[in-house]
């Protein structure tokens, strides 16, 4: 049987090792002052993360990107896995409670279809 990754969205950031402290999103730096994240060799080219994950403590190498998943854990995952496996959002913010769904039947949806819209041609041989 195959299996497809549900579309789910996640916060994340390529860590570069303290270059650029700008990079660090406040849930990162949350995540640092509870202890979640530590680093080792500071100030030296061998500086790592290390990240308590769900699954134990895993290493983060300056390049990384840095994830917080959809239950608000975190973990390192490298650059070329995160670049297939994601890609950016939009980042549109949906607030559930306001959506309007309608509910219509397939026979009901070809039927609105298979009018024209207003002012629409139609050419010879298409619907």
């Amino acid at each position: 049987m195959k299996y497809r990754k549900k579309p789910v969205e996640i916060e994340a950031f390529k860590w570069t090792g303290g270059i650029d402290q700008t990079e660090e999103p406040e849930w990162i730096v949350k995540a640092i002052k509870d202890g979640v994240v530590s680093f080792r060799g500071e100030g030296t080219p061998k500086v790592h993360m290390l990240i308590d994950t769900l699954e134990g403590v895993m290493t983060a190498q300056v390049g990384d990107y840095i994830i917080k998943g959809v239950h608000g854990e975190f973990y390192p995952c490298k650059p070329n896995i995160f670049e297939e496996t994601y890609e950016p959002s939009i980042g549109l913010p949906i607030d559930i409670s306001k959506a309007k769904c309608i509910s219509i039947s397939t026979h009901e949806l070809a039927e609105k279809l298979a009018k024209p819209f207003k002012n629409e041609r139609r050419r010879k041989g298409f619907l």
